[in-house]
């Protein structure tokens, strides 16, 4: 019988087809007859998987947009394990931000997350910036668990880069870059961690820990594969594009600096990224192959790189992502492993603290706190309070600002939701004349619902141009210019927020202000709070 030639099918890629249906028919398996035709082509490919900002998740989770089971690292570990059954000539990666983010991780100090890279053989990980949102301790355990390398090119500890640390210190086994042998072919990948840190972390989360210009630490690591005579360099970098808009790549802020680095440094071939939890499968920034695997593991990343075996050039570069939909199973390892870990999470997220007596709106106006925000104001006072901390106000905003807390019995994982980061806990002292400006920079921000509880305010104007007229305490009086008053917020706010309260961080450091970490954070007071009082309600939240 003779088989008809498909009139839409170039006639070279059908011949293939039909050489590697008969391979396999020999007994061939189907990555050995991919192989052998690839070599009698005169080529070889060599694949990077990738993961990036999985936060602490191991099973299928939902998107921003609200589409569920999605995601989680056990459906990502089933499609890495696909494919390295396809392509054995394979490296494996994950991008940064590995375990905040979810209460099994939590439970663990984000060992959960280690030691499932471990057993998965991941040859590196970048390091993110939630990796310091439990302190650098947490980041230096995960460090000295993994029992692959830990990437980072611009990483310093103590003024000095990681790998010129003695042999004996914990961060020694950061590395600026990776050099991977496959297949006869030298792989390069250089990580790099976000410049943004002091943008949203307190010194005492990060410690004597700096990420240093990304441009010269790459660049560096650059000539150093060039000595080493690698086949191909990949930038793995813990920052990102915020997306591409008609095709063109987003620009560049404080913390994200792709745009720069591609310009700069065209030895690059493939960028793999992270950190703006965008999936890009398919992009380029200055003609160099882009991609970024999402978020959650709601997409696993793939990057392919044929190379010539005669001339040993790399002539072919592939990047893509796949969604890991309910069409991608649960890796049953990775269940296994983390069963009890998962049972207690959930066991934990479901149990009832208390409950809500009517829902707490969630729309306010300036100088007029909802109920949904004095919620959160009332906790972290009290947080403090009872630990000998006298606070005068409390500065904060929403995370969920689009709908009103439901009313009803309320669990665990419902104030996980109303607050989904960790935020340890910071007070510092504002005159009252300071106390103006930075509610002004507050209420005009984009996006931001921050209040202050404690004082009443009064503005006029539009919302990007607020004017605070007002600012009085509980009894009336006006506040006094020259007297200090001590306001608790959260250490990200008082970092500027990612440099949208220049004000705010700014008068949080001058001299006097007596900025102040502590070790309480925002969720932990909202959970006793409500295990405290039992029953909240809209009448029980009521501005000054």
């Amino acid at each position: 019988m003779i088989t008809p030639f498909p009139p839409q099918l170039p006639r070279r890629r059908f011949l293939k087809g039909l050489s590697l249906t008969a391979a396999v028919a020999a007994g061939l398996e189907p990555w050995q007859a991919r192989a052998e035709e690839e070599a009698k082509d005169g080529k070889v490919t060599i694949s990077l998987f990738n993961t990036t900002d999985l936060h602490g998740h191991i099973l299928p989770t939902k998107t921003y947009e609200g589409v569920e089971n999605v995601g989680g690292m056990a459906r990502c570990a089933t499609q890495i394990r696909k494919w390295q059954a396809e392509q054995p000539n394979s490296i494996l990666i994950d991008v940064g931000d590995v375990y905040q983010g979810t209460p099994e991780s939590r439970a663990s100090d984000g060992q959960i997350m280690i030691n499932l890279f471990n057993k998965l053989k991941y040859d590196a990980w970048v390091i993110g910036n939630h990796e310091f949102d439990w302190g650098f301790g947490t980041v230096v355990k995960s460090v000295q668990a993994s029992t692959m390398p830990v990437l980072a090119s611009n990483a310093k500890v103590g003024g000095k880069w990681t790998n010129k640390l003695e042999p004996g210190h914990p961060m020694s086994k950061v590395a600026p870059y990776l050099i991977k042998e496959v297949a006869g072919f030298k792989i390069g990948i250089v990580g790099t961690v976000t410049p943004g840190l002091p943008a949203w972390l307190n010194k005492g989360l990060l410690s004597d820990f700096v990420a240093a210009d990304p441009l010269k630490s790459v660049q560096f690591a650059i000539k150093k594969l060039q000595a080493e005579k690698v086949d191909a360099i990949i930038l793995a970098c813990h920052f990102g594009l915020k997306g591409l808009f008609g095709g063109k790549p987003a620009p560049d802020d404080f913390a994200n600096r792709v745009n720069e680095l591609t310009q700069t440094c065209r030895e690059i071939d493939v960028v793999v990224a992270g950190h703006t939890h965008k999936d890009i499968g398919k992009g380029t920034v200055n003609g160099i192959p882009y991609t970024q695997a999402s978020y959650y593991g709601i997409h696993t990343g793939r990057v392919d790189l044929t190379f010539d075996l005669a001339t040993r050039k790399l002539v072919s570069k592939e990047v893509s992502t796949k969604l890991m939909d309910a069409s991608v199973a649960e890796d049953p390892m990775v269940l296994s492993s983390c069963a009890m870990e998962l049972a207690d999470a959930r066991a934990l997220m479901s149990r009832e603290i208390g409950g809500f007596t009517a829902p707490l709106p969630h729309k306010g106006k300036p100088g007029a706190p909802p109920a949904a925000l004095l919620f959160i104001t009332r906790a972290i006072r009290q947080a403090l309070e009872s630990r000998g901390e006298k606070v005068d106000g409390v500065l904060h905003g929403l995370f969920v600002d689009d709908r009103d807390l439901a009313a009803g019995p309320q669990t665990i994982g419902h104030m996980w939701e109303i607050i989904p980061y960790e935020n340890r806990l910071a007070t510092a002292e504002f005159t009252g004349a300071e106390l103006g400006p930075v509610m002004e920079e507050m209420y005009s921000a984009k996006y931001s619902t921050h209040q202050l509880d404690g004082f009443r305010v009064t503005t006029e104007g539009p919302k990007t141009k607020i004017k605070v007229t007002g600012i009085f305490t509980p009894d009336g009086a006006p506040v006094d210019p020259a007297k200090k008053y001590r306001i608790a917020l959260n250490a990200y706010d008082a970092q500027s927020g990612g440099r949208r309260y220049g004000q705010l961080n700014e008068t949080c450091y001058q001299a006097g202000a007596n900025l102040k970490l502590h070790s309480s954070e925002s969720r932990d007071a909202l959970i006793d709070f409500l295990t405290e009082k039992k029953k909240l309600g809209p009448d029980d939240l009521k501005p000054v």
